[in-house]
């Protein structure tokens, strides 16, 4: 009898330690996973920082304007992205279609001493871009190769329509001020659970999560302000007026800034 009382015990005391592992180890995982979101949230705020510093370069060789290719003619211009990957020649006729916003921020990529890598967030799928392949180059190239998997920011639309760039007499130069949003984590777009159209200011957190980027699971996105810094948002009202970094003012998504402080950053991931 002793000896199965014993035996019991035994088991007991197993189960115990067994239930102790299991929390344990249960800790030990969740700590390991918000050490990995938050190092690919450093990472991806990292990467904007990269930009801006790449953007500000550029502008010092361009007399203060930001990174575009070709403009269309007339006063309206629709942003387009994700043209003409194998011309060599960004500025040529037979090159990215007019409005290309991606084929502007590529620029930094033939022009810039910054890597492919940057442009990838560590919370997306994104992988960097070969150029083609191994031994490719940017200067081979005049576009993203695929821009759903080589790149995962946003970039502020630099092709205004005339009248928005009347206002204040810039186009496509230095923003206003450093609360100018002019990168982000990728523009969710309207895709299955994202719709940037439908959120507005008095919108429930949950319901603002449809508005946020696909980079961080929909908890927010980094933002690379006008100044060069970098700030996390957890809803998209962000920017000089508060107001949709995804859309514009009158909301809408492939569509020209209505004036010099109204951001709209593109591509989406749609």
């Amino acid at each position: 009898m002793k000896a199965n009382r014993r035996a019991a015990f035994n088991m007991i005391e197993l189960l115990v330690v067994i239930g102790i592992i299991a929390l344990l180890a249960g800790l030990v995982l969740g700590m390991l996973s918000r050490a990995r979101v938050q190092h690919s949230g450093v990472t991806c705020a990292s990467n904007l920082r990269q930009i801006g510093q790449a953007l500000l370069l550029y502008q010092n060789d361009n007399r203060g304007a930001y990174p575009r290719t070709r403009a269309s003619i007339g006063p309206i211009r629709a942003p387009t992205w994700g043209s003409s990957v194998a011309s060599t020649q960004p500025f040529a006729d037979d090159g990215p279609t007019e409005n290309d916003v991606t084929a502007a921020l590529f620029l930094l990529l033939r022009t810039q001493d910054i890597t492919a890598e940057v442009f990838c967030c560590p919370s997306s799928n994104a992988e960097k871009d070969q150029f083609g392949g191994p031994a490719g180059i940017p200067l081979n190239r005049s576009n993203f190769s695929d821009i759903k998997k080589n790149l995962s920011y946003s970039y502020q639309n630099p092709y205004r329509n005339d009248s928005a760039a009347l206002i204040g007499g810039i186009s496509h130069t230095t923003p206003p001020n450093d609360q100018f949003a002019v990168a982000s984590d990728l523009n969710p777009g309207v895709g299955g659970r994202d719709d940037v159209l439908k959120i507005t200011t008095s919108s429930s957190a949950q319901e603002l999560r449809a508005g946020n980027s696909n980079n961080h699971d929909k908890d927010g996105q980094n933002i690379l302000y006008g100044d060069g810094h970098v700030a996390w948002e957890s809803t998209p009202f962000a920017g000089v007026n508060r107001d949709n970094i995804y859309t514009t003012a009158d909301g809408q998504i492939t569509a020209s800034s209505v004036d010099m402080n109204d951001s709209i950053l593109l591509p989406t991931d749609d």
